[in-house]
């Protein structure tokens, strides 16, 4: 029950070698998406209040365009487009796709492409997305430059993604994965979490300033997570925003004007 060595470094790409992720099974969970008691029932647990910090950073969303990156089935995508944005989700599997396309109301324009080469024009973007994605990307700095190139002078950049602690590994890889079964194995890999300081270096280094940082976080307590791990069984937890950082956090980067 050992947690990984601590000795890697976000800010550079990660060698095959060094990391093991399965980010195709998303190509087969079509409406299991919208379960929220299926596979995704994390995430639907998390989009609340991942989405309430998302909107209110960027306050009136109406007729601009903004990017959800790594869309997946459009959990994200659906409460921007509600709130009045234009959305263009891209995601590289073509079965999230059509979900998100189904389930998206309002303006949504779905783009296969993947993160690390963006198939926009630069400056495309009022604001762009990356909700849960971040974490599942070898090639980070890649991504990030890709994101900051189409977003466009004075946008807004928010995230979502899992800090890379024991605690994040014991809660999320060792007890989602492993024990309670309420993530499919090999969802995460604990050495693709990134720290707060190793983002914040690719983002200011790729032209973006820090306007907003705050921790997500289950509200329960490590007692409650002992006692599912022992009983093999937990209810998914609701979700807030807050100072702890420890597991997931959340971010709002602005693009420097031209």
């Amino acid at each position: 029950m050992r947690a990984p060595a601590l000795a890697i470094d976000r800010t550079r790409p990660v060698p095959p070698a060094r990391y093991s992720i399965d980010n195709e099974y998303y190509e087969a969970m079509d409406e299991l998406w919208w379960d929220p008691a299926g596979p995704a029932a994390i995430l639907h647990a998390i989009n609340r209040p991942r989405v309430g910090f998302y909107l209110e950073q960027l306050g009136d969303l109406g007729g601009r365009l903004v990017l959800d990156a790594g869309c997946g089935g459009g959990l994200v995508a659906r409460e921007l487009a509600a709130a009045g944005a234009e959305v263009v989700g891209v995601d590289r599997s073509l079965g999230s796709l059509g979900v998100a396309r189904r389930a998206v109301r309002g303006h949504f324009r779905p783009a296969q492409g993947r993160l690390e080469r963006l198939p926009f024009a630069d400056g495309s973007f009022d604001a762009v997305v990356a909700a849960d994605v971040l974490e599942h990307l070898p090639d980070l700095p890649a991504a990030v430059d890709e994101l900051a190139r189409v977003l466009a002078p004075g946008g807004s950049f928010l995230f979502d993604t899992v800090n890379r602690t024991p605690w994040s590994w014991f809660t999320a890889v060792f007890g989602l994965e492993q024990v309670l079964r309420m993530v499919p194995r090999g969802t995460h890999d604990w050495r693709l979490f990134i720290r707060p300081a190793e983002l914040d270096r690719l983002l200011r280094r790729a032209g973006l300033a820090p306007v907003n940082l705050c921790g997500l976080a289950p509200e329960i307590g490590p007692g409650v997570v002992a006692r599912g791990l022992l009983t093999r069984r937990i209810d998914v937890p609701a979700f807030a925003t807050g100072n702890g950082r420890r597991a997931s956090y959340l971010g709002h980067y602005r693009k420097a004007l031209a």
